[in-house]
């Protein structure tokens, strides 16, 4: 067709062959920075005030998807605020009480998930890309690590310099599609609000 491009062939003979073949990280997860309150209080800096400033409402329900199992943010959220406007729950698989939040007709006025995407496999990945979707009524709002030097859409890396366990980097489009795909749209004014940091790793989509 005139005008079109196509990817290269080997492209999309790798994204087959991993998506067929990626196996779930050998080793199991464990912090590569400080994971102790005061550490993480010091690196979350200003996230949870945004969090609730710019991402939600008076009365809204909020699901730190894949919270870890301190559950740093829900606690960090719960502390700025002190009003108690919002009500915020985590889910972590490491912590079976957690499951209930992600019930078949479980919803939250937000959604979030925060480092990690980059632990699953692509295709749990795409997976759980659509369940955040699924869990949420208004806002998603997702950081994760991304394909270092992407030749083109499908890029996938396996691995990183930081942690042994992230096994999947695909680029900012790849991941942008599939909340498209679902039905949301790019807030890039909330992004750049909450990317307080400008490393330019947070993706913030609302539901249309």
């Amino acid at each position: 067709m005139a005008g079109s491009r196509t990817l290269p062939v080997d492209a999309l003979t790798h994204l087959e062959t991993l998506i067929r073949t990626q196996q779930p990280a050998k080793a199991a997860w464990a912090p590569v920075t400080d994971y102790t309150d005061e550490g993480r209080r010091r690196i979350e800096g200003k996230n949870p005030a945004l969090i609730l400033e710019h991402l939600t409402q008076d009365g809204d329900e909020v699901l730190d998807f894949g919270c870890g199992p301190a559950q740093h943010l829900v606690r960090l959220l719960k502390e700025a605020d002190e009003d108690r406007t919002v009500t915020v729950f985590g889910y972590d698989p490491q912590i079976p009480a957690s499951k209930r939040f992600i019930a078949y007709d479980s919803t939250y006025e937000l959604v979030i998930c925060r480092e990690v995407l980059e632990h699953l496999t692509l295709k749990e990945l795409v997976r759980t890309a659509r369940k955040l979707c699924a869990l949420s009524t208004r806002y998603v709002y997702v950081t994760t690590r991304f394909a270092k030097s992407p030749a083109h859409l499908l890029s996938v890396d396996e691995s990183d310099d930081l942690d042994p366990t992230h096994i999947t980097m695909v680029t900012q489009d790849f991941l942008r599609l599939l909340f498209v795909l679902e039905g949301f749209t790019r807030r890039a004014d909330l992004e750049a609000k909450m990317d307080w940091m400008k490393k330019g790793r947070c993706l913030v989509y609302e539901r249309v």
